[in-house]
């Protein structure tokens, strides 16, 4: 039955936004899609919802297990998007003809079923870029330094890179006799690293039936991390893929040099990425900050366009994650910019005045500038108090001598100024004002 007084909730790891944290994320967002066209990525977007055997076909079983799937009222199992990269798979590979290399950005929500916590929510926000069609460490260079320039232009400047490669934990497990699913399950147990610690990932991978000294190998080989951790895989490990990783690892560190991004960039071998589409390089973010984990993640998957029917592809991308920048930035940002999108309130001295007053109110709108006008019929008093409380900057007072004469008081909110203008200055005069 229901009660008038009950109150309803949100689902659990969903959050609701009012208007003064909407500015703040609309403000991150649009710094990181300027970067991204800045860099030639162009937008593009696809359904929240997918079939569930495009969802299933490569993320692995982890990632299986955090997806909403549910059947529709056809009997059709589908699901929530849980990233944005296998969506853009399943486009590409539809999509035969695309201009090479075809660089995209998304910045949309995705759903993930799993413990929220600092950070990390079930439905979330992501900004993505990906580069399709180039085999050449230049496209993940590439990516890397887009999403660097849209967290400088958020004024976020003490971050590190950390990058390692697919190829070198593959060939590396495969000479200790490691591979096929068992390398997978080894990947999402050391991906976790950071959430529950080298001795949880010891015994989880106990758990697996590793022996005591393949698993102190694979611990030892991933407290390496800098330019000589190149060194000792080559002094250690012989391979084709191996040597394969190393090589495009270095070409990464080559060209971040004339990128200049070399000194953000750091070689760590515990860096695994948990999704089993990854083929080659892999890279995340992680603000120096706040404790708070990786704020941008990707790397390459040249296999995946092949699984939902296309021809062979390379890709790679990297996906930054705006929950995290917002958590980071969001107080500094709001500091910044915390005012009314409203620039001009159009206040009347009486009821009177209503119709010149909405006259004068669209002509303002006209002119470009953001306004609003009373709309509960309040005294002057009580409409300069709502203007105050919204932050809007300026308030034109309409009465019926400034009707009269064409010169009204504009009442400037944070300076406690006031100035008569015309209608016809107003306009260069709002639009000249730094918000």
């Amino acid at each position: 039955m229901f009660r008038g007084n009950m109150k309803f909730g949100r689902p659990r790891g969903t959050r609701d936004f009012l208007p003064d944290e909407m500015r703040v994320r609309s403000y991150i967002i649009e710094k990181v899609r300027r970067a991204f066209e800045m860099h030639g990525f162009e937008e593009m977007d696809t359904p929240a919802i997918e079939l569930w055997e495009v969802l299933s076909a490569k993320g692995g079983e982890e990632v299986e297990h955090q997806i909403y799937k549910f059947q529709d009222k056809g009997g059709r199992w589908i699901g929530l998007r849980f990233d944005l990269t296998v969506p853009l798979a399943r486009v590409v590979a539809n999509n035969p003809d695309l201009v090479k290399p075809f660089k995209r950005y998304c910045i949309a929500k995705v759903w993930r079923y799993e413990e929220p916590q600092s950070g990390r929510f079930r439905e979330f926000l992501q900004a993505d870029i990906d580069i399709v069609g180039s085999p050449y460490m230049e496209a993940d260079v590439e990516c890397i330094a887009t999403a660097i320039d849209a967290l400088k232009s958020l004024n976020l400047e003490r971050f590190k890179v950390r990058i390692n490669n697919r190829k070198i934990l593959e060939g590396v497990m495969s000479l200790m006799g490691i591979s096929g699913e068992l390398f997978f399950k080894i990947l999402r147990i050391l991906d976790k690293m950071d959430k529950i610690g080298e001795n949880q990932v010891i015994k989880e991978l106990e758990d697996l039936g590793l022996e005591r000294e393949i698993i102190e190998k694979i611990i030892n080989f991933i407290h390496n991390k800098g330019e000589e951790a190149l060194d000792y895989i080559k002094r250690n490990f012989e391979s084709d893929l191996v040597i394969q990783g190393v090589n495009e690892l270095e070409k990464i560190i080559a060209l971040s040099k004339p990128y200049n991004l070399y000194d953000y960039i750091v070689i760590d071998l515990s860096l695994v990425r948990g999704l089993d589409y990854y083929t080659g390089p892999v890279f995340e973010i992680e603000a120096e900050e706040r404790q708070i984990g990786s704020i941008a993640g990707g790397g390459r998957y040249d296999n995946l366009i092949e699984k939902f029917g296309g021809s062979a592809a390379y890709a790679t991308g990297i996906s930054l994650g705006i929950e995290r920048l917002y958590e980071i930035l969001g107080e500094k940002i709001a500091a910044k910019i915390n005012k009314s999108n409203t620039k001009v309130f159009i206040a009347n001295v009486n009821e009177e005045l209503l119709e010149e007053s909405i006259k004068i109110y669209r002509r303002i709108i006209e002119f470009g500038i953001p306004a609003e006008i009373d709309l509960m019929r309040r005294k002057l008093s009580r409409q300069l108090e709502y203007a105050n409380a919204k932050k809007i900057p300026y308030v034109l007072i309409i009465g019926p001598e400034e009707l009269k004469s064409g010169i009204f008081k504009l009442r400037d909110m944070m300076e406690k100024k006031e100035y008569n203008i015309k209608l016809e200055e107003l306009k260069n005069f709002i639009l000249s004002q730094a918000f």
